[in-house]
């Protein structure tokens, strides 16, 4: 066990909650043990279940940070850069996150060991839905419609997907994975989206109304 060191209140949960991300991207959620964090974190167990209570709620807890600091990561919008160049840069970010977080990030997305945990998909869903606001602001569209907002969350599940395919199944690079997802997001705005607006709505048309 690490030498003991005094530390204030604050500064010892962040140690602890330091050594239980690593821990938990490194490895699956089923195999990372409170004991082992603690031993990493040179604390006895009972100071960590003090500070967090049970492995479920310190998991929730790097969920929040992980989320919280990929949205820090994110470029902030500039209105200078072209569409092309912004959107690129907003990928490469997405994908230097979901590297360097992978194994936590699809554990949250999977639910995994957890069943269908409401709190976990609720900080999901949160973390989805700030990404795709963000990153349609960087796009130039701080204020998008209902329209807009929708393709936005159904690029989400294709960025998702696409990363799983490099990063579990790997059956796509990443430069592969860049072109797919960079040139999907400048084809669901400047193509899609507007598409989608054009069509009527069916319940106003009516019945054979195109």
């Amino acid at each position: 066990m690490p030498r003991y060191r005094r530390l204030s209140p604050d500064e010892r949960r962040d140690q602890i909650l330091r050594v239980a991300r690593r821990l938990f991207t490194e490895l699956p959620y089923a195999e990372v043990s409170t004991t082992a964090i603690a031993e990493e974190a040179g604390v006895r167990r009972g100071l960590l279940h003090y500070y967090f209570g049970t492995k479920r709620e310190l998991f929730l807890e790097v969920v929040r940070e992980l989320a919280a600091d990929a949205a820090v990561q994110a470029p902030p919008p500039d209105v200078d850069l072209p569409l092309p160049e912004a959107a690129d840069l907003c990928v490469a970010r997405y994908l230097d996150t979901a590297e360097t977080n992978a194994t936590t990030w699809f554990a949250a997305v999977d639910a995994e060991g957890f069943g269908r945990d409401p709190e976990l998909l609720r900080i999901v869903n949160r973390f989805r839905d700030l990404t795709v606001g963000h990153l349609l602001s960087v796009l130039g569209h701080p204020d998008p419609d209902a329209t807009l907002r929708a393709v936005g969350r159904a690029y989400s599940g294709l960025a998702e997907a696409a990363t799983r395919q490099w990063l579990q199944e790997g059956t796509l690079t990443r430069p592969q994975v860049h072109t797919l997802l960079t040139r999907s997001l400048l084809t669901m705005l400047t193509d899609i989206a507007p598409a989608l607006r054009e069509r009527p709505d069916p319940a106003v048309a009516g019945p054979g109304g195109g």
